[in-house]
């Protein structure tokens, strides 16, 4: 993914408290040990007062937290568990994660869905929201900024989740504005259920896809730091085959050469799109 690691500034946009970690660790991990600077902004951090919708009750449960833990904050420091280990910066951002938002008319943007630890996006929501992309757009202009970036990566949105598509939506934005590259990470474990199905806005296109393949060290980090996400892990693992395990077979199957690695795709801008 890098040409010269050294020269590199990276800023990973992550749209919640894990997903960079479980995309695209293990690059992040090489990049740092082969001299690059790198910085995982989470776009969907911030704090939540109560009360709470039925479905952030319900994932707070499931999560093994009491209805008066802090759960930003709780998740907040596994992240930095989490990075730390990968040896990568963090910066968390204010904005708040979908089972805590409301819609205009005041009802949950985040419903109940079949299959117990699933949620949904009310049938009553717009489809995208334009204001909340051009704030977090200026946020991360910001942070574009401040860590003199020369290379941004976030999420395809791969399973079309709502803070997915918002913050590769205003990754683009902003990192068009700043003339800087932009490549997208395939969204795991996503990625592992679904097809890798992206569509993007309009003026952005995708290239080709580009498996990177990672040591065994590197490999081996991304894991112990995913199990930082303690809170994480009973979601994330299935009935009969571990979080792992998947992870580890889906990269089998994208590898080129064998061996475990990443997947990303740069993004090719035109203004001109009509």
């Amino acid at each position: 993914m890098f040409q010269d690691p050294e020269a590199t500034r990276l800023l990973a946009i992550s749209p919640h408290l894990d997903d960079a970690v479980l995309s695209i660790g293990g690059g992040l991990a090489q990049a740092a040990q082969d001299g690059a600077k790198v910085t995982v902004y989470t776009v969907f951090a911030g704090t939540a007062p109560p009360p709470y919708s039925p479905v952030a009750e319900r994932m707070h449960a499931v999560w093994g937290l009491s209805p008066d833990d802090d759960a930003p904050l709780y998740r907040r420091k596994e992240d930095v568990a989490a990075l730390d280990h990968l040896g990568v910066s963090y910066r968390h951002g204010r904005f708040l994660d979908s089972i805590y938002r409301t819609l205009p008319d005041g009802r949950w943007l985040a419903d109940h869905a079949e299959g117990g630890r699933k949620l949904s996006v009310s049938e009553h929501a717009p489809d995208g929201d334009p204001d909340l992309v051009a704030e977090i757009k200026d946020d991360i202009k910001a942070m574009i900024d401040e860590c003199a970036s020369t290379l941004v990566v976030t999420c395809a949105a791969i399973g079309g989740h709502p803070d997915h598509e918002a913050a590769r939506d205003a990754a683009l934005l902003a990192a068009r504005e700043k003339n800087i590259p932009i490549r997208l990470w395939e969204d795991l474990p996503y990625a592992v259920f679904r097809p890798a199905s992206v569509e993007l806005p309009q003026g952005f296109h995708l290239g080709s896809p580009d498996f990177s393949s990672v040591a065994t060290e590197m490999r081996t980090r991304k894991f112990q730091a995913v199990e930082c996400y303690v809170s994480q892990l009973a979601m994330l693992d299935g009935n009969d085959v571990s979080m792992f395990d998947r992870l580890d077979e889906h990269a089998r199957k994208t590898s080129p050469h064998g061996g475990y690695g990443e997947t990303t795709w740069p993004v090719i801008c035109k203004e001109d799109d009509s």
